[in-house]
C-alpha cells in the first residue's frame, strides 16, 4: 500500500475496497463528515480494534485523512484523491447507496 495519494494503483483501491467493511466505512466518511473510532464502532457495531485495523488500511492507501484533536482522531475522506480515483469512488459511493447493504444511514 503506498502513502502518497498520486501513487495510488486501481489495484490498490479495488483490493482495499473489497472487504465488507472498509466499504461500509468509506460509504459513512464519503460525504466529508468527520467521525471518530468510537462513533463507527457504534454504528457499525464491531469491536475497537477491528475497526481502528480498517482505518488504517484505509489511511495508510491515501483515501482516508485523519485530525487529532487532543486524544480524538477524526477520520474523513482525503480531499486530495487523484482525479480517477475520486470519480471511482463516487461511483461506487452512488451504487452501494442506492442498494441495500445492510447498512444503516450516517447520522
Amino acid at each position: 500500500m503506498s502513502n502518497n495519494n498520486s501513487t495510488i494503483q486501481p489495484l490498490e483501491l479495488f483490493k482495499v475496497l473489497s472487504d465488507p467493511t472498509r466499504l461500509k466505512i468509506f460509504q459513512i466518511l464519503f460525504n466529508k463528515e468527520s467521525r471518530c473510532v468510537g462513533e463507527l464502532v457504534e454504528i457499525l457495531d464491531q469491536p475497537q480494534p477491528t475497526i481502528s485495523r480498517h482505518l488504517n488500511h484505509l489511511k495508510k492507501l491515501g483515501i482516508l485523512s485523519c485530525v487529532r484533536d487532543g486524544t480524538w482522531m477524526w477520520y474523513e475522506v482525503s480531499d486530495d484523491l487523484p482525479e480517477w480515483c475520486q470519480d471511482i469512488l463516487e461511483i461506487t459511493y452512488k451504487q452501494i447507496s442506492t442498494k441495500d447493504i445492510n447498512m444503516p444511514k450516517p447520522a
